[in-house]
């Protein structure tokens, strides 16, 4: 089969052209081990070319996808793309864990457009910024299965994945993909701070070497977490050097919008506020009614769900002919469209996706205390954001709103205090969430700031439903220790066995399924209270299994559930799907529970 991949590094390093055929790389789907096996060590033939294994990214690996490029063409491209890296090298090191290897290999087949004028010169990298934040967690020991309620110090790393850029650069926040280089630029002025406050513009890298940031015009600020194979280079010099030898590629993805419209709710956000009156989901779908009940009379409302509003940057020529010409609504395609769209929200309103008043944004550090830090050496910075507060200049000084983000399985309703001060405007000037580092936010949400975007939702009764579910049954962070990739000699064997372990624990989609089926399944509102401390322990439990099964495709560990555990989520898990998976999911009337 012929498909399309999008333009990324792998293409332009290749010599790739858009619409134009190539058998450069050949996209293999897995459906017996012993052949793939064969094809990963053996590599095979087309055309009397030989091709070998390259990569899989994580979401391939979950879809069985193995990604195959001409030999005679990676021996050109190999140390463009791992920057003069090598798997004898990799090894002579004391190898990595395989589906790492793989997962950072393939950030060169990310889509992404090129970043012209970038300067490898001008970037440096740091050690990341980390602190403990004392807290009430629940703890679940994987082993033994048993959860803890205890105080404890949490240690988080509050740059994970994220560095900062100079407004003269970006003055909006991205995602950047460099060989071995992934996370989040955001847009942070480090110069202003240093000069105003007197800082010394001197810091050290992660390999001992101390830089000028004035005085080597440093313009990117890397962090440890975002150079993935850091241990594999002597000097950040020596990745500099082979970037501009071997003509290696800096590419940008997910720039922020500057017109961010308003998001839906889905399905999960909505099942883990078991308390909600009749008057409240009312309200909440009345947004929802009120653009089906307006499709078919109201200008405003067509032009909106046709995507032809001026706030959007990349209008197709229809949407650019309907805002010149917004009697073209009368026209009998644009009528047919209509009831076809009609139908499409009836069937996403009816699966949650309900119009809310929330936005989608990037998630970012208070990196006002991440300069503290890093310039004037505070051990404990204040930052500007305090416990219990962010900063989303999307929304009013002093308003509540609720932080969500996907996936959303347990109860991560985050309701927080938006601060917009003087202080706020001058350092946070993009359209992200700024978190405190006081708070265990990113615990509550299990999120990391390489990119992850969080639903930033500001509707009052919205606020108020999710903060009195959250107080109601005292939800605190849970808490459990994940494991690290054994590093290992690499090899193609090593290889199969990696992505083969990962094959066969990688379906997270029965972890979801399975904690909708006992939101669905337990009256709420009359069970007691044991039962329903017991239903959310196997959520608890069940929202533990699904990250360790995330994350498997790189530590190919996952726990083992103890006998009694499993007949007790076994209990909760053996009904039929939530009704609404007949729109959420397309399932059949035979596959869902009555409504």
């Amino acid at each position: 089969r012929i498909i399309s991949v999008f333009e990324s590094a792998l293409t332009r390093t290749a010599g790739m052209k858009a619409d134009e055929l190539t058998t450069g790389i050949i996209v293999v789907q897995t459906y017996f081990y012993d052949v793939i096996r064969q094809l990963i060590v053996n590599g095979f033939y087309y055309k009397r070319e030989k091709y070998i294994y390259f990569t899989s990214s994580a979401g391939q690996i979950r879809t069985k996808k193995t990604v195959f490029i001409k030999e005679s063409l990676w021996k050109k491209i190999e140390k463009p793309l791992m920057c003069g890296l090598t798997v004898p090298a990799i090894n002579a090191r004391g190898g990595m864990n395989a589906n790492k290897f793989l997962a950072y290999l393939a950030l060169s087949n990310s889509a992404t457009e090129p970043w012209t004028g970038f300067d490898i010169r001008r970037c440096i990298v740091v050690p990341d910024f980390e602190t403990s934040v004392r807290c009430r967690v629940d703890f679940i020991h994987d082993d033994t299965y048993t959860i803890e309620r205890k105080e404890t110090d949490v240690p988080i790393p509050h740059t994970d994945g994220c560095g900062m850029i100079l407004p003269r650069l970006s003055r909006k926040n991205f995602m950047v993909r460099l060989p071995w280089v992934k996370g989040l630029l955001a847009s942070f002025d480090f110069v202003r701070f240093i000069r105003e406050h007197g800082a010394s513009p001197v810091v050290t890298d992660i390999y001992g070497k101390r830089w000028d940031i004035l005085a080597d015009r440093i313009q990117i600020i890397f962090t440890e977490s975002q150079f993935k194979m850091s241990r594999f280079y002597t000097s950040w010099e020596q990745y500099q050097t082979y970037f501009e030898d071997y003509g290696c590629q800096a590419g940008i993805c997910n720039m922020e919008e500057d017109y961010v419209p308003d998001a839906t709710l889905n399905y999960q956000m909505l099942q883990t506020l078991t308390d909600i009156t009749e008057e409240e989901a009312a309200y909440l779908i009345r947004p929802s009614l009120y653009t089906l009940e307006k499709l078919s009379s109201d200008k405003r409302t067509i032009l909106r769900v046709f995507g032809a509003v001026p706030g959007n940057p990349d209008k197709t020529w229809l949407q650019q002919a309907l805002l010149l010409y917004p009697e073209m609504i009368a026209d009998e395609y644009i009528r047919a469209r209509l009831r076809e769209i009609k139908k499409s929200l009836v069937k996403e309103y009816r699966s949650g996706k309900l119009e809310i008043s929330g936005k989608y944004t990037f998630i970012v550090p208070d990196l006002y205390a991440f300069c503290e830090r890093l310039f004037l050496d505070i051990p404990e910075p204040e930052g500007l954001l305090a416990d219990g507060e962010v900063s989303c200049r999307l929304y009013y000084a002093g308003k509540k709103v609720d932080c969500l983000r996907n996936p959303h399985l347990y109860r991560e309703h985050a309701v927080r205090r938006n601060i917009k001060d003087e202080a706020t405007a001058r350092w946070f000037t993009t359209n992200a969430l700024y978190t405190s580092t006081h708070d265990p936010i990113s615990k509550i949400l299990q999120f990391d700031v390489d990119g992850d975007r969080s639903l930033v939702v500001g509707d009052p009764v919205f606020v108020e439903i999710a903060e009195r579910n959250m107080a109601m049954d005292d939800i605190v962070p849970l808490y459990y220790e994940m494991k690290k990739a054994r590093p290992v000699p690499l090899s193609r064997e090593v290889l199969y066995e990696g992505i083969s372990a990962a094959y066969r624990g990688g379906n997270i989609g029965r972890y979801s399924n399975s904690i909708s089926k006992i939101f669905n399944s337990v009256d709420w509102a009359h069970v007691t209270e044991e039962k329903k401390e017991e239903a959310l322990l196997v959520i608890k439990l069940l929202c533990m299994e699904n990250n360790f099964c995330i994350d498997m495709a790189k530590t190919q560990y996952m726990p083992d559930r103890p006998k009694e555990t499993d007949a007790l989520i076994r209990t909760y898990t053996k009904g039929r799907l939530p009704h609404f998976f007949l729109y959420a999911k397309d399932k059949t009337e035979g596959q869902v529970e009555p409504a």
